[in-house]
């Protein structure tokens, strides 16, 4: 399946894109800035005029009509004059005062402070670190260190001289995290602080976890510092320590009969995605990140090559889940997008809502979210028996450390299954365990050949009942 036509936010600044769109209803928008999009509008194959539209305070739309792009087969007026138009028209009075407000497209990549002067601080290490960052980190990844940077680090250490950094600066950055409301997105914080003590054990954890957070991109950027020469002394170094905290295992998967109850309360785009999820373990941008290419037919398997942590892997699947994404596949232009809703667009962050509703009306837990599919998958493996390097493996993980601390308590269950299974009843009632091993008397299965068994040192103090086993003709 061709791109053209299907792609439903092309390139407009490139005029032969927008000679290859087909006519349809709909403009085609790009975004200006959130709530601010330019956009045209093809009437027919030699037809086309540029449109403006804003997103209102209501959460509706309003859109204007500028001027012809193409008019008898005929380039008209270019991007460049829409765009400067458009701006025009959302800065109008009568638009302002409707338009929501509009911000910039994407996440912050920067810091909120340029660091200047001689005396290297706080400020300055941080900034060193984002250097490097922004080269070794992954995307969602750096974005997200920027978040944590500009929202804790940035107001209440990046002044302070980095030599003259104390275990003091310390303690007041731990207390004013585990106290400050978590921001999320872009949402206003309707209450700044709350003390330690009216926290719950939940919330307390939690603000551990973003502290302790906090503390290894200070020990990155401090330890920078260091290298670079810019830290004669290491005390700065050793007033950071991580807080002692206990990662909440993951509880709530889905059995099977949920599983299938969300496949069925689900709408026909969403469904697709929940299988895939299901199928797979993949993480929502794994999914939405795949082309038809990275369905390797006849190997049963997938190719994730864009995952959180730049670890590019082959998820295998299992033969039910092996015909879902080759069916999907099939036909298809190798590098188109391979998961697109019946309208032709790719998947965004509006799957949320889509899942809110579908999780609704199966009556699952509300705090089930897209992300519990992944535990779901690594749960059932585990529950039936799947060792957990394949589990690692299988969902992208260097080793098993985060499998074996994320569903160890599920481990249990496994545990409980196998010693009924392999334990023979002393009381010789029931089935013995499978693969048993023949009695042998004590004696013999201790030490079949007591000549060869004497410690070869001699200095060994055994002593015992077992001694005359040993070595039954000793004379001392």
């Amino acid at each position: 399946m061709s791109q053209i036509g299907t792609d439903w936010r092309p390139d407009l600044s490139d005029a032969s894109r927008i000679r290859q769109l087909q006519p349809r209803h709909a403009p085609y928008f790009n975004l200006v800035a959130y709530c601010r999009h330019i956009g045209v509008a093809v009437k027919s194959t030699d037809e086309a005029y540029w449109v403006a539209r804003i997103r209102k305070r209501d959460g509706g739309y309003m859109q204007r009509q500028l001027f012809a792009a193409r008019r008898g087969g005929e380039d008209y007026y270019s991007y460049d004059d829409a765009a400067a138009a458009a701006q025009a028209w959302f800065e109008t009075k009568s638009v302002k005062e409707i338009a929501a407000p509009s911000y910039p497209v994407g996440s912050k990549r920067n810091l909120i402070i340029c660091p200047v002067g001689e005396t290297y601080s706080v400020g300055h290490a941080l900034e060193e670190y984002i250097k490097w960052k922004r080269i070794a980190a992954t995307r969602s990844h750096f974005e997200t260190l920027i978040s944590l940077i500009n929202y804790y680090l940035v107001p209440m250490t990046s002044h302070i001289t980095l030599e003259q950094f104390t275990g003091a600066h310390f303690q007041e950055l731990a207390m004013h995290v585990l106290e400050s409301t978590p921001r999320r997105g872009r949402r206003s914080l309707k209450q700044k602080k709350r003390s330690i003590n009216e926290l719950d054990d939940d919330e307390l954890r939690k603000r551990k976890k973003t502290f302790n957070s906090l503390v290894s991109i200070l020990r990155g950027a401090f330890q920078i510092a260091w290298d670079n020469g810019n830290l004669e002394s290491d005390r700065p170094l050793r007033c950071l320590k991580r807080l002692p905290n206990v990662d909440r295992p993951r509880t709530i998967y889905l059995s099977r009969d949920e599983c299938r109850r969300l496949i069925s309360a689900s709408g026909p785009d969403l469904k697709v995605l929940v299988r895939a999820a299901l199928y797979s373990g993949c993480r929502i941008r794994e999914l939405t990140a795949l082309r038809v290419r990275d369905v390797l037919m006849g190997q049963k398997c997938i190719f994730i090559s864009f995952p959180k942590g730049h670890r590019a892997r082959h998820v295998f699947l299992p033969t039910e889940g092996t015909h879902f994404f080759e069916s999907i596949a099939a036909g298809r232009h190798s590098g188109d997008v391979l998961f697109r809703k019946q309208n032709g667009r790719a998947w965004g962050g509006e799957y949320k809502d889509y899942f809110r509703a579908a999780r609704d009306r199966a009556n699952l837990p509300q705090l089930l979210t897209f992300h519990g599919l992944r535990h779901t998958y690594a749960s059932q493996l585990i529950e039936n028996g799947a060792p957990h390097a394949v589990v690692a493996a299988q969902l992208g993980h260097v080793d098993i450390r985060t499998v074996c601390s994320t569903y160890g308590h599920l481990t249990s269950s496994l545990r409980e299954r196998e010693v009924q299974r392999h334990f023979e009843n002393i009381d010789g009632c029931g089935t013995k365990p499978q693969h048993a091993p023949t009695t042998t008397p004590l004696q013999q299965r201790l030490l079949p050949d007591p000549v060869v068994s004497w410690p070869r040192c001699n200095f060994s103090t055994y002593s015992g009942p077992l001694l005359g086993v040993l070595k039954p003709k000793c004379d001392f």
